[in-house]
């Protein structure tokens, strides 16, 4: 059993962030299949890092990220830190190290900020991850042709 440790991501992580979720990506799914795409995915992926919301599950021995939750604040409906929202990007975990809590782990501290969290997927999805996301607590908030899911502190 591997000891798995958790931390908020820094911006060197970008680069390990980036290559999991290339590998996780036909799961999700994600469109990288061109360079425009995948560097736009780099993008979004460092802007999340560098807003101090996301997370990163590691192996500890092997030193390497095995697990992410891309989160930042969502600027829709905001006014000068009013109606604060963290929005869900992406979140996964290496299939190799599924099934041992690292998601519920890394959802868990994005939790501990007590604000809403929204979280969209794809219902071409194939990773379970709606079904995941309600047993932690988030709630369908609506259909947009993706599942659009919800978590209120308290």
């Amino acid at each position: 059993m591997t000891d798995i440790s958790y931390r908020q991501a820094t911006i060197d992580d970008a680069p390990e962030i980036h290559a999991l979720l290339l590998r996780l990506a036909p799961e999700m799914p994600l469109l990288v299949d061109t360079l425009e795409r995948e560097e736009a995915l780099y993008a979004l992926t460092r802007n999340c890092v560098r807003s101090g919301e996301s997370w990163v599950a590691c192996d500890t021995a092997a030193d390497t990220i095995i697990g992410f939750a891309l989160l930042e604040l969502s600027g829709h409906g905001r006014h000068y830190a009013e109606h604060e929202v963290l929005e869900l990007r992406h979140a996964g975990i290496a299939s190799e190290h599924r099934r041992r809590g690292a998601f519920t782990a890394l959802i868990a501290q994005a939790q501990l900020r007590l604000l809403p969290i929204v979280a969209r997927i794809s219902p071409q999805n194939q990773s379970g991850a709606a079904a995941a996301f309600e047993r932690l607590g988030f709630r369908e908030a609506g259909t947009t042709g993706e599942h659009s899911l919800r978590w209120q502190p308290g």
